[in-house]
């Protein structure tokens, strides 16, 4: 999970990062980050609140975002926990394919998948 500080610097500070956020009753419940170099997106960070997983809203925000940057890149990557088969299955779905593995991404003994 990102720290307060990694979160400010992203918004604030990251001139690659963009953010898209779901709201419900004026409440965030929903949020992804997506950095654009060029021609090529990365998804840094995705999020649906605990109380509204399960409602395909994760894929909504992803549809979206792909949508969003398909009109200026040509490719689109992320990282994903090997132990999360709930958003790889979700990824899997919109067309991400596995590209390979990052040892330790997530700190020691915590590997990412890359699609």
């Amino acid at each position: 999970s990102w720290s307060i500080d990694a979160f400010y610097h992203e918004i604030e500070k990251n001139e690659f990062a963009n953010y898209f956020v779901i709201e419900f009753n004026q409440a965030i419940i929903g949020y992804l980050g997506l950095w654009v170099v060029i021609d090529q997106a990365q998804i840094t960070t995705v999020a649906i609140s605990e109380h509204f997983r399960g409602y395909g809203l994760g894929q909504l925000l992803l549809k979206y975002v792909m949508n969003y940057a398909s009109h200026q890149c040509d490719v689109m990557s992320l990282e994903v926990r090997v132990d999360n088969t709930v958003a790889q299955h979700v990824y899997q779905n919109l067309g991400f394919q596995f590209g390979g593995k990052r040892k330790n991404y997530y700190g020691e003994g915590q590997d990412a998948l890359v699609m």
